[in-house]
């Protein structure tokens, strides 16, 4: 028998509202702490005696741990059943949490940050599911934009709230801004949520050492890929290895075994299966922007953190402003339309931000990054509905798992490359800028040359020296800005491979 949670439009009025509350709050809760302890590494290092690559391990372990327990709460929750798997994942990570800030070694807070991951995993893809089956199909749009407020706000207010915290209280602090809401979280989820009902489905353990494997792997290839050089690394040789190796063994044992780890029924779904490739588009083009617009104005504008955090506040708005626009839009207009809405105000932010100079106005960024938070709500909201349109409604937990999976490394990899691009761009710019100053050249002759630059003074020099740089990583934000523009631009036209009824108010549910 089916839980009332997951029949017909799913419980109602105080019940639902206080579901919401309890999805969005342990949300929240979560993808805040992804990016709030970033802020806190470098304060850690100190007090930790840790190196910058061994401090580096504090975010790697938690992603690590994350991904594998992401890639089986699908199973989980239909094994155990899905409120008990999110109401002890919010208590493991209440737990964990505490704990991390305790932490007085590198050990300690590596293992630590490991089981936070690990209890994480499962939070998002059931807040997801949740939201979902709580609301009636012609106002998943609505659900969705509500819940994405977490999902998509957090992230860019990590940098505000953790450089303000870290300033002001101690790195410790970070871990534990969080810990009232998600009690609260807690506590709504054991008195509102109704279990559903338990799977007997056999744990594929092949399957499953395959895929995290592959995760992994990948993960490990992603966040050391450019401090070790890349494919100039024999250790991201082998992750790379690995992490292909354990796709295909996963993919076919999928294909052939009669009890797969993923529900084929999921990746036959023509129209998830497409939304999956758009959500790891969107890590690609829209989440890679979390990073490399503050580094952006930090190294470039010479801004403290707490005030880059705070350039990008609107960024935050725009994302607030365009979620709850898209879940009425998609009540009434295509959802693919909505969705490339999203992606060119994406572009044309990106290509907004490439035309900076080195000095651009703080106002001028500020637009550009509240143009960039529009898009992200266009984006998101329409294509989760239309992703999850043509899905049975037994499959949600699962899927939303795989999206939340998959957009994390949509992210990590459009975080890898654009990291990339900046430090080699850097490099090269570096070479051909400075081949051309040189004590013989016109432009270094009184008074082209301020006087600050000096070539006959080593003051002069380092100055002269720290410009070329600076103008170097000029070049290589531009680059930046241009990739994603350009894939953001490249999506638009792949909307149109997805498949949808129609406004959700005219769709019927399988």
């Amino acid at each position: 028998m089916r839980s009332p949670d997951g029949a017909g439009g799913g419980p109602a009025g105080f019940a639902r509202s206080m579901i919401t509350a309890a999805a969005m709050m342990a949300t929240t809760v979560v993808i805040l702490d992804m990016t709030i302890a970033a802020i806190a590494l470098p304060y850690m290092q100190g007090t930790l005696g840790a190196n910058q690559d061994q401090i580096s391990w504090v975010m790697t372990t938690y992603f690590v741990s994350q991904a594998v327990s992401t890639a089986c709460t699908g199973w989980i929750a239909g094994r155990v059943g899905r409120k008990r798997t999110f109401v002890l994942s919010i208590g493991g990570f209440i737990c964990f949490s505490m704990l991390s800030g305790t932490a007085s070694s590198l050990p300690e807070i590596l293992f630590y940050r490991a089981c936070q991951g690990a209890f994480s995993a499962p939070v998002i893809p059931i807040s997801q599911a949740l939201m979902l089956d709580s609301y009636p199909p012609e106002r998943h749009g609505q659900a969705l934009a509500v819940w994405g407020t977490g999902v998509m706000f957090a992230p860019v207010m990590g940098p505000v709230v953790g450089g303000f915290l870290t300033d002001h209280y101690g790195w410790p602090s970070v871990f534990f801004v969080g810990i009232p809401f998600a009690l609260a979280g807690l506590a709504l989820a054991a008195i509102f949520i109704r279990e559903t009902t338990v799977e007997t489905r056999r744990f594929d353990v092949f399957g499953f050492l395959a895929l995290a494997s592959a995760l992994v792997a990948l993960q490990l290839m992603l966040d050391r890929g450019e401090t070790e050089g890349w494919f100039a690394s024999p250790e991201i040789v082998v992750e790379a290895v690995v992490a292909i190796l354990g796709l295909y063994v996963f993919a076919v044992h999928s294909m052939t075994t009669d009890s797969p780890f993923i529900s084929r029924r999921i990746l036959g779904d023509r129209n998830f299966v497409l939304g999956l490739f758009f959500m790891f588009l969107l890590g690609v083009c829209v989440l890679a922007l979390n990073v490399i617009l503050p580094m952006f104005l930090q190294l470039l504008r010479g801004l403290p953190v707490m005030t880059a955090g705070l350039v990008m506040a609107p960024r935050g708005l725009g994302t607030l402003i365009s979620l709850l626009a898209a879940g009425w839009m998609v009540r009434v207009m295509d959802g693919r339309l909505v969705a490339a809405l999203g992606f060119g105000a994406v572009a044309f932010s990106s290509h907004l931000l490439s035309t900076f100079p080195a000095d651009v106005g703080l106002d001028a960024v500020t637009f550009a990054a509240f143009v960039n938070g529009l898009g992200i709500g266009f984006v998101w909201v329409p294509l989760t509905v239309i992703c999850f349109e043509t899905l049975p409604r037994r499959y949600r937990t699962e899927a939303s798992t795989l999206t939340s999976l998959v957009r994390n490394y949509g992210s990590g990899v459009g975080v890898s490359v654009v990291a990339a691009v900046l430090s080699r761009t850097r490099a090269v710019s570096y070479g051909e800028i400075a081949a051309r100053v040189h004590p013989y050249g016109e432009a270094t002759q009184p008074p082209l040359l301020p006087p600050q630059w000096d070539y006959h003074s080593h003051a002069g020099r380092l100055a002269l020296d720290g410009e070329i740089f600076r103008q170097a990583q000029a070049i290589g934000f531009t680059n930046d800005f241009h990739l994603l523009t350009l894939a953001a631009l490249a999506t638009i036209p792949l909307l149109a491979f997805l498949r949808t009824r129609g406004p959700t108010g005219r769709s019927t549910e399988r």
